[in-house]
């Protein structure tokens, strides 16, 4: 199950990346950030589930909600975050933009891998999950009130403002 959880992922990394200029970043953002919320709480629901369970439904559903994550995180805030700093800050910010958001990613992921067991033991397997989707819920706000389309904006704008690829 392991490996069949993070087959689909990497195939939609590759199409993220025609979708990107498609569609705009902002827009992947807020169609796939509600996915990644559905796939926390439908795995928090299979795990609460599973221990009373007399069948493999809800391993099974589980299974299906990590591959539902994977896919919406590789279309949303897997790459995207990354993709917009760069794009958002002039020139002479951007390395420094750059820097700040990728340790602030780690710093995130850490506390995160760190905070899972402590989470878990006071929340339960379900709860943590629960607790997942309801940042996914508030990261979706952020980005319908706060994140800025910069489909069409050139990389070389002083921080996306002004001309577009097609000027």
């Amino acid at each position: 199950p392991p490996a069949l959880a993070s087959a689909p992922p990497p195939p939609a990394m590759l199409a993220t990346i025609s979708l990107m200029d498609r569609l705009g970043r902002r827009s992947l953002l807020l169609r796939f950030i509600p996915l990644m919320a559905l796939s926390h709480l439908a795995l928090a629901a299979s795990l609460l589930h599973m221990a009373s369970a007399s069948s493999a439904l809800p391993a099974a559903a589980a299974v299906v909600a990590l591959c539902g994550y994977g896919v919406a995180f590789s279309l949303s805030l897997g790459p995207i975050p990354n993709i917009l700093t760069s794009e958002l800050f002039p020139m002479r910010a951007r390395a420094a933009a750059m820097s700040v958001s990728l340790a602030a990613q780690f710093v995130c992921n850490t506390a995160v891998g760190a905070g899972f067991p402590a989470l878990r033991a006071s929340l339960g397997s379900g709860g943590v999950f629960f607790a997942f989707a309801a940042v996914c819920a508030a990261g979706w706000l952020v980005t319908a009130v706060a994140v800025p389309e910069t489909k069409g904006r050139a990389l070389e704008d002083d921080g996306g403002e002004g001309k577009t690829k097609a000027s």
